[in-house]
């Protein structure tokens, strides 16, 4: 899409500043407050902490798969971050494996009750796909500092294109627990395929099909 921000691959040495953005875009998504509730971490300053550990553990796992990560970059800074997969959710067992190295900095950052609980959630995501091979956007968020200048439109095109290029794909999926963000998704070509209820937050399964 013309006069859109130009969206990278972030090389393993910027996924720092991705989690940091991607932390701060996260601190009051559902699904995060089910794995590290409020009685745990009350406060944003409590919470952006812990949160961006998580997201350190998710992109080193990443970087394990050899998966990639897209961002938007602001002042030579990391401003939005898509994490992505192809063909699918990685199994929650071949995650745990990968991120053995990672397990106390996710027990630091939310506890055994909060891992458990992320595990869990990987579990049913991951199980819940649809059956075409896909583009899977995991995560994708924008630091609230330079939020509403577009940048999560552009990395949304950007996979778009990706999708489009790759005849093995039928399109990028995604699962948000924001409600707001269904209406945000669907301007962009996403419709609602689904409805699930892991750790008891609603979740809403989208799919982008290719050529949309």
């Amino acid at each position: 899409m013309p006069g859109l921000p130009r969206v990278s691959v972030l090389f393993p040495d910027q996924f720092e500043q991705a989690a940091v953005a991607l932390g701060r875009a996260f601190v009051r998504d559902p699904a995060m407050m089910a794995i590290l509730p409020e009685s745990v971490a009350p406060t944003p300053a409590d919470r952006i902490p812990r949160i961006t550990d998580v997201f350190r553990s998710a992109l080193a796992i990443q970087r394990r798969e050899g998966e990639p990560v897209l961002g938007v970059i602001d002042a030579g800074r990391v401003a939005g971050a898509a994490v992505v997969a192809s063909g699918g959710a990685t199994p929650v067992w071949l995650l745990l494996a990968m991120g053995l190295p990672n397990i106390p900095r996710m027990l630091k950052a939310v506890g055994w009750g909060g891992t458990t609980r992320a595990m869990q959630l990987m579990d049913t995501l991951g199980r819940n796909h649809p059956p075409e091979r896909h583009i899977y956007l995991n995560f994708l968020g924008v630091d609230p500092e330079h939020q509403g200048k577009h940048y999560g439109i552009a990395l949304l095109e950007s996979l778009r294109e990706l999708a489009a290029q790759r005849t093995d794909m039928a399109g990028v999926y995604l699962e948000t627990a924001t409600e707001a963000n269904v209406a945000y998704y669907s301007a962009h070509g996403y419709r609602v395929i689904g409805e699930i209820y892991p750790l008891g937050v609603r979740f809403w399964r989208m799919f982008q099909p290719k050529g949309v």
